[in-house]
């Protein structure tokens, strides 16, 4: 789907099921975050079964991250809090092709609910520094891209990739076999993918593409998600 046809999104806020809050966008029936808990589901997703499970087979290593979808910042303060908590370096680059304006992101009060609260600063940050410019903090490199992700041009090595785009409902091309294909060639070998999707034809079609996929327990709301590994 072609969302420029709806551009600017109507958005409203919601309260997630754990008291976080989320856009709701009438448009495309869609929320940026999971409305079971965008906070739980995030840290679930992206930092336990994405990041954290890197570490544990990577150890000492500094990793390249890559998120296909910036949204309100939430995994990019996630993952900042994850590695500062355990000390490690990290370089973190996420693209949005549809930014939210510092005005909207100030308007979901999402630090109300945000852990670690003396980290909060760096969600301020990550929102107000420029678009393509490189911002360092307690050893994590931040840099978000306002970029098409079919079109970007990046160095293909980055260690872990979270990918949040929309639905596949809402966004079907960004769940099928050339945007995956995509997400390969970004990846080092031995690189993991991580989505809170788990529907059967992206499964299938991370597998075509040569992907080792795992399904997984999902967070609250959702029996299954999706990890898939570049096989070495």
């Amino acid at each position: 789907m072609n969302l420029m046809k709806f551009n600017p999104l109507q958005k409203k806020i919601i309260t997630t099921g754990d008291g976080s809050p989320s856009f709701f966008i009438d448009q495309l029936n869609e929320t940026y975050h999971s409305k079971h808990g965008a906070i739980t589901e995030s840290d679930y997703v992206y930092v336990k079964k994405g990041f954290a499970h890197w570490l544990d087979q990577n150890k000492q290593k500094t990793p390249r991250i890559f998120e296909m979808g910036l949204g309100t910042g939430l995994n990019a303060y996630l993952s900042y809090v994850f590695a500062v908590d355990h000390k490690i370096s990290c370089e973190y680059v996420s693209i949005e092709k549809y930014p939210l304006s510092v005005e909207e992101v100030q308007s979901l009060k999402m630090k109300d609910t945000l852990p670690a609260t003396e980290h909060h600063h760096f969600f301020d940050q990550l929102h107000e520094v420029a678009w393509g410019q490189i911002f360092s903090q307690s050893d994590f490199l931040f840099k978000k891209l306002e970029e098409d992700f079919f079109s970007m041009e990046l160095d293909k090595s980055f260690d872990i990739l979270f990918y949040d785009a929309f639905g596949y409902h809402a966004q079907s091309e960004m769940w099928q076999d050339k945007a995956l294909q995509k997400c390969y060639d970004l990846l080092q070998p031995g690189g993991v993918w991580v989505s809170y999707c788990a529907k059967g034809s992206v499964r299938r079609s991370l597998e075509k593409t040569g992907f080792w996929v795992e399904r997984l327990e999902g967070p609250p709301g959702k029996r299954e998600m999706l990890r898939a590994i570049r096989q070495l």
